[in-house]
Parts: structure tokens; C-alpha cells; sequence
């Protein structure tokens, strides 16, 4: 619960739930999205939050995704101090790394026939050393 209310406070703080379009408000906006959804928010609750539709923040969530894993350094670059303020009051775990997302990369070292059925050990969301346990 203690997340939720940080990144309230950050809608607050950055002024999130404004009509805005300019680039740093979309961006920290779709941030903060994905950061909610991940604390089982409901998606119609992170768009009242957020004086936004559903479907935004579905789409928000997804820009999210891709520009991470894209690794957009605008992108990057404006979310920024949001990851920085979540890790200085331990709300982001910076040794988490997502399977799914790096599903590519984990297929290319399990290319042995014999190490197949390690793939199927994988969780959506893994602390670096259970993915070292399995690979």
C-alpha cells in the first residue's frame, strides 16, 4: 500500500492528472500507469486517478512496455526522475527482471534439447539470482 500512496504523490507532484500533452507529462504519465498496474490497480481506478479513460491507460501501459524494452532513451531519459525517486525509497526493486520481456534473449542460452524444460520454470517476474538458479 505504501507504493500506491508514493506514486500518488507523484501524480500530485508532476501534476499528472492535468490534460496535458506534452511529451514529459505522457511519458511519466504512461510511467506511473505501468507502476500502478503492477500494485493490482484496477484500470478504470488508475484512470480516475489519473482523469483518464480506461483504454488510456491500456495503450499507456503497452508504450511502457515497449519503450523499456526498446530501451528509448527519450523515453528513458524523461521517466528518469520517477525510477530515481522510486529507488531512493526502495519502491522499485532494481534486481527484478522481467522473464517475459527478456524471453528472447533467455530462448537464445536454453538451446540445448536436454535444457528445454527449463522454460517452463520461468515466473512473469524473477529476482536475478532464481533466474541464475534456473539458467
Amino acid at each position: 500500500m505504501k507504493e500506491i500512496d508514493f506514486l500518488i504523490g507523484q501524480i500530485a507532484k508532476y501534476q499528472l492528472d492535468t490534460n496535458s500533452r506534452n511529451r514529459s507529462y505522457v511519458y511519466k504519465r504512461y510511467y506511473v500507469m505501468y507502476r500502478l498496474n503492477k500494485c493490482k490497480v484496477s484500470l478504470t481506478q488508475i484512470g480516475k486517478m489519473l482523469n483518464r479513460h480506461h483504454a488510456t491507460v491500456i495503450h499507456g501501459i503497452r508504450m511502457h512496455r515497449r519503450w523499456s524494452r526498446m530501451q528509448d532513451k527519450v523515453y528513458l531519459h524523461e521517466i528518469d526522475p520517477l525510477v530515481q525517486s522510486a529507488i531512493n525509497n526502495d519502491y522499485e526493486d532494481k534486481y527484478k527482471v522481467s522473464a517475459i520481456e527478456q524471453f528472447n534473449y533467455i530462448n537464445v542460452r536454453i538451446q540445448m534439447p536436454y535444457e528445454y524444460d527449463k522454460v517452463h520454470q520461468f515466473k512473469e517476474y524473477m529476482t536475478a539470482k532464481e533466474l541464475a538458479e534456473i539458467i
